[in-house]
């Protein structure tokens, strides 16, 4: 067999996948392996090949099942995950990397020795992210690099779940990444260098060497007036020589991913190329033989994946790299598919919930597609200056076998890179070869540093700038909602069938019809989003607000879209967004904003960015901040229609009626009493939306004389004391009650008092700060309710 490892490979990752579904002990896991790989030599010995090989292969998905519970019991026993949240420790241990600056904050990923509470040490191991916030007042950190013992004060905070009938991210970005806690550090001046570890990092040296550089990067591309010090040049250039993308901001990050050319800036499998390319240009000029050429690039390359201080990708990119390069110095014919095969099973064996990391699946299977794929689309295109063509053809082979995880992780289909790649992979190219001769120069002629940075920074401005260069063509890079696994499947299972031999005329025309039908349903999402009742959510967004709307049929309703007031994460980005997409939700066809407080409003720039959206709809007029005005940038030429009390409308037979504000002139600033509310009649059923609207506001509804009847009541401003009187309760008679609050929010709400009114009115109370995300069906007589937690 041509390929055994590449079996075996797929074997033990199917173990490892099926192993929080069969719920297996490490110790029977090994059992059943040992017997079955006993029964395969046994057929072995008998001559029995295929049938003996059909057994290793079950042992090895025994062994990755193992491998899987074995991981899982280690990481949920380890004494860091019982630390309770909110509290206060002194943490003493090592940095297993030096500390990776950020636009807000600095973080710390600590190798943990002991934990000290009120001032009792505790030996504990495990280890923890701690976000050390930037101060005006606090200082800096002391200059540390990986190996370097530290003692700090952190309070352990939870991780940022979001329940939306979905694992959050945040349980497997902890898992892959070995994390058992996560802490936030209000200060530097909390941070204590207690000097060099004991058991100090392989190469600590090389980690000085990185500090080094990213102190010269700081000064040579320094901008005060920016988060992180840093111009938006010096930050790309920092991740492309160091892999340091953490003061990038949201919008560069934003354009490079649309654009198709982030890859490049992940150190992983392309970037190690353009490394490897660079070097064996190196040693062509300097007239190196063949074998002292591999060898040499091989410990560069181990040089380079230390100077990055090994994150996850690029450990991946180098064992790759290193496995076929110690094949080329042992054997003289070595295959790529081993070889990468090989150094999947490596990273497995170390770290097995790697397997559900996206950028292991998108390096491998990247590299597959280029195996499996170059050279025939090569052969087809025809030859161009420059060998364009090949660049062409790596850039089509590694994205027909990424897109559908792109397409299913980050939702978003890209041709864009096609092109682009064509002007930014030679562009990099010449960045990191100026780069890294920037870097030592730099030390030897310091006053000419920031010359050679201008230029450097000229070079990135083009770079940056040619991410835009097709934002005219929208098509060629659009957000999709989560395609279904049967397409995905179909997909993988044409594109494979595509390398049949040329015999197989019939079939491989069947294949390359059924390959173009699966890529055009993953880009165009034709699956209609359709409800048959009136479908209400109440999305977990952390401390904030936002409610999806379905009306039966097709038509969508989203009231507000959450936020944060401080900090880079996007609520409306990397949580409603998402959940839109998880439904199959391509347009919103009124995007409404009760009020512009940053919880209610700041996510919907982002929603506006990533869907259609057919109307939207706000009460009194927002200031002009810089956050409703990226709203009204990305709505562009969309309707806006203010809405008051005595404004109606129906859609898809739900009859929706504004009951406050009862003024929408905008002579009062807008706060939580000008929220919209929104009441939605379905056959005998109500919904009452109130937004934040405290007791004044639910008084004058009450004068007024407005009907407030409802089965289901949104609880108004997240269930704080100042709404949610007696006699509102007692007017809408509610039999639920849904309070969208944070878990262990600072305000402490839903407010006990309010709970105790709640009770009062019989009515069953449900929260996203206990149960997620909460949907309520009604088909016009009778409600159903589902929530993401039990």
């Amino acid at each position: 067999m041509a390929y055994p490892v590449l079996f075996l490979a797929i074997a033990v990752s199917a173990g490892i996948a099926a192993a929080g579904f069969l719920s297996l002990s490490p110790a029977a896991a090994a059992a059943a392996t040992a017997v079955v790989l006993a029964a395969a030599w046994i057929l072995f010995a008998r001559r029995k090949t295929a049938a003996a090989f059909v057994l290793l292969l079950t042992a090895a998905a025994g062994l990755g099942a193992g491998l899987g519970s074995a991981f899982e019991a280690r990481y949920e026993s380890n004494e860091m995950r019982s630390l309770p949240t909110g509290e206060y420790f002194d943490f003493t241990g090592t940095l297993s990397l030096s500390p990776a600056p950020g636009l807000d904050r600095d973080d710390l990923y600590l190798r943990v020795e002991s934990v000290s509470l009120r001032g009792a040490d505790r030996p504990m191991t495990g280890r923890i992210r701690v976000a050390v916030k930037h101060s005006a007042t606090g200082g800096k950190l002391p200059r540390l690099i990986a190996g370097d013992r530290v003692r700090l004060s952190a309070q352990v905070v939870p991780p940022s779940e979001y329940w939306n009938f979905k694992a959050p991210f945040s349980v497997a970005y902890m898992k892959t990444r070995d994390l058992h806690a996560l802490g936030s550090t209000k200060s530097p001046s909390l941070v204590e260098h207690l000097g060099p570890g004991r058991r100090s990092v392989p190469f600590r040296w090389i980690s000085r060497l990185r500090r080094t550089c990213l102190d010269l990067i700081e000064r040579s591309f320094a901008d005060p007036g920016r988060p992180g010090g840093i111009s938006p040049e010096g930050a790309v250039f920092e991740a492309l020589v160091l892999g340091e993308r953490s003061r990038m901001d949201e919008a560069t990050t934003r354009d490079l991913q649309k654009s198709g050319l982030f890859h490049l800036f992940a150190i992983s499998g392309a970037h190690i190329a353009i490394v490897s390319a660079l070097l064996f240009f190196l040693f062509r000029a300097f007239r190196i033989a063949e074998r002292p050429s591999y060898l040499l690039l091989l410990l560069l390359l181990v040089f380079y994946g230390f100077l990055v201080e090994g994150r996850a990708s690029v450990i991946r990119a180098v064992v790759m790299a290193a496995a076929f390069i110690i094949g080329k110095l042992l054997w003289k014919d070595v295959h790529l598919l081993n070889t990468i095969s090989l150094s999947a099973l490596g990273i497995l064996f170390v770290r097995p919930f790697q397997l559900f990391d996206a950028g292991f699946q998108l390096t491998f299977a990247a590299t597959l597609g280029l195996i499996l794929f170059f050279p025939s689309i090569r052969a087809a295109l025809p030859r161009l200056p420059f060998k364009i063509e090949e660049l062409f053809a790596l850039s089509v082979a590694a994205q027909m076998a990424v897109l559908p995880i792109i397409a299913a992780t980050f939702h978003r289909v890209i041709f864009s890179g096609l092109i682009l790649n064509l002007i930014g992979i030679p562009l990099v190219t010449v960045v990191m070869a100026a780069g890294y001769v920037f870097l030592p120069l730099s030390f030897v002629f310091p006053f000419a540093a920031g010359i050679a940075a201008s230029g450097l920074s000229f070079l990135l401005r083009i770079l940056l700038d040619s991410t835009r260069l097709l934002d005219g063509l929208p098509f060629l890079s659009s957000r999709v909602p989560t395609p279904p696994g049967p397409v995905v499947a179909a997909y993988y299972v044409f594109l494979l069938l595509l390398l049949l031999p040329a015999r197989f005329v019939r079939l491989r025309r069947f294949s390359f019809a059924g390959f173009a039908a699966a890529l055009i349903v993953l880009t165009t999402h034709p699956f209609p989003a359709d409800v048959k009742d009136l479908t209400v959510t109440v999305i977990d967004v952390g401390q904030g607000e936002s409610v999806l709307v379905e009306f039966p049929g097709s038509e969508k309703m989203l009231v507000d879209g959450g936020g944060l007031p401080t900090g880079t994460f996007d609520i409306g980005e990397h949580v409603v967004s998402p959940f839109l997409w998880n439904k199959g939700i391509k347009k919103i066809d009124r995007l409404v904003l009760t009020h512009p407080h940053p919880d209610h409003l700041n996510g919907l720039a982002a929603v506006a960015r990533n869907f259609s959206i057919g109307e939207f709809w706000e009460g009194t007029p927002a200031p002009e901040d810089a956050r409703y005005r990226a709203l009204r940038e990305e709505l562009g030429g969309v309707p806006v229609r203010g809405v008051g009390r005595g404004f109606n409308h129906n859609l898809g037979g739900v009859d929706i009626a504004v009951l406050a504000p009862a003024e929408t002139s905008g002579a009062k600033a807008p706060g939580n009493d000008s929220s919209i509310v929104l009441r939605l009649i379905y056959g005998s059923t109500a919904f009452l939306l109130t937004g934040d609207i405290g007791r004044d506001v639910e008084r004058e509804i009450l004068a007024a004389g407005l009907d407030v009847r409802a089965q289901v009541l949104k609880a108004p401003h997240h269930g704080s004391d100042s709404s949610s009187t007696e006699e509102f309760l007692e007017a809408v008679r509610p039999e639920v009650i849904v309070v969208s609050a944070g878990r262990g929010n600072r305000m402490g709400l839903p407010h006990p008092a309010v709970l105790d009114r709640f009770g009062k009115c019989g009515a069953r109370v449900l929260g996203t700060d206990r149960q997620g995300a909460v949907e309520i069906r009604s088909d016009g007589r009778e409600l159903s309710i589902r929530t993401s937690r039990r």
